[in-house]
């Protein structure tokens, strides 16, 4: 996740606001004083049901204060509408592509959970990839397909694109609109449990972006019918997938030809969860900053980044990011959808950073519209 400062949003009773929190914070302890106080008082008979009703409700009282506390500190949800998820919906643009033709019946792709072993980085974890629909067609069987490789943030894991961003609904959407070309999308898992390597080759330590650049690559295209043209390959990310997919697109521009980043952050974190990763060598350190890089390299892959409008770290990161390039990278700025730093906001973000992907990639099967049909069936 970006790591951010306590988040402040105005009102009397802002979700992150002072008011609220003391709100809470009153609350818990009248309830510690009742519960003390009338310990031994309550009625015989409803003694047992009343504490146990007390000891309940501190419980939820210490969760709700914790919870609120944490949200203030990193801005997962900055209003009301933000945690309900009735924020307004990003405005729609038309894709550049196919606007002047019908969009075709929404096709269902696929998804495969896969076991991707590294031989170089002798890393195995495992993956998802999504299948276009039309990659099932005897008409598509010669065809090669661009790839989208994605990375989640930390913690997490690839399902969550599936549970909490609706991935493959999305895509068949795109696909069909003819926003985008039919592509391969793997989601390798990008980091190892308890430990936020930021998918980075660390020193004396696991090569993360060996096994996310080189080995994935190479055991997709052994298994699937990957596009073996130059920059067919484009990365995107959420939070600390982001910084993955923007820093290791910058280190491998003859494989990846774009990248986005939705609430990333660019430049490399040190703390608990992530650990010197680069043991004090500024040099490293440097190598995996997209920020420094930006600022002193003139590099050829084209980003893609957006914020939620109450994400202030995540805002400050782009606006450092863009003045560090000065020119020397292209930068695209997406619509930011309004909300902190949460799915509500990446799952509005999607679909813009696809299309915005797709632009970038080779239209591998130009003649085919997926058909409407399964590829389970």
């Amino acid at each position: 996740m970006t790591r951010a400062g306590p988040f402040r949003t105005t009102g009397l009773m802002a979700l992150t606001g002072w008011p609220f929190l003391a709100l809470l914070c009153t609350f818990s302890i009248a309830l510690i004083t009742v519960t003390m106080t009338m310990w031994n008082r309550w009625p015989t008979g409803w003694a047992p049901v009343l504490r146990l009703g007390c000891l309940l409700l501190l419980m939820v009282a210490g969760a709700v204060v914790t919870a609120d506390v944490v949200n203030r500190e990193f801005g997962f949800y900055t209003s009301f509408d933000d945690l309900l998820g009735r924020l307004p919906p990003v405005t729609a643009t038309p894709c550049s592509a196919g606007i002047d033709r019908p969009p075709a019946a929404p096709a269902h792709g696929r998804i495969e959970h896969v076991r991707l072993a590294g031989s170089v980085s002798g890393i195995s974890r495992d993956a998802l990839v999504y299948l276009p629909a039309v990659y099932a067609s005897p008409a598509a069987a010669r065809s090669r397909f661009p790839v989208i490789e994605l990375f989640h943030g930390y913690p997490g894991g690839p399902g969550a694109w599936q549970r909490h961003l609706d991935l493959t609904a999305v895509l068949d959407r795109e696909i069909a609109a003819r926003c985008m070309p039919p592509v391969i999308v793997v989601i390798p898992t990008d980091s190892d449990p308890g430990h936020d390597g930021e998918c980075v080759d660390a020193l004396g330590g696991r090569r993360n972006e060996t096994y996310l650049a080189v080995d994935v690559p190479a055991q997709l295209t052994a298994r699937y019918r990957v596009s073996n043209a130059p920059r067919s390959w484009a990365a995107m990310g959420y939070s600390t997938g982001g910084f993955c997919a923007v820093n290791i697109a910058f280190h491998h521009p003859a494989r990846y030809a774009a990248a986005a980043a939705l609430s990333g952050y660019f430049t490399p974190v040190t703390d608990p969860s992530t650990g010197d990763l680069y043991r004090g060598r500024r040099g490293e350190r440097q190598w995996n900053s997209p920020q420094w890089q930006a600022a002193h390299r003139h590099i050829d892959v084209p980003l893609y980044v957006v914020a939620g409008r109450a994400d202030p770290e995540a805002q400050r990161a782009i606006e450092h990011l863009k003045a560090a390039a000065r020119g020397r990278v292209p930068i695209t700025t997406g619509e930011s959808p309004a909300g902190g730093h949460n799915f509500t906001v990446w799952s509005k973000a999607c679909p813009a950073a696809f299309d915005w992907l797709a632009g970038h990639l080779p239209v591998s099967v130009p003649s085919l519209a997926p058909q409407p049909q399964d590829l389970g069936g």
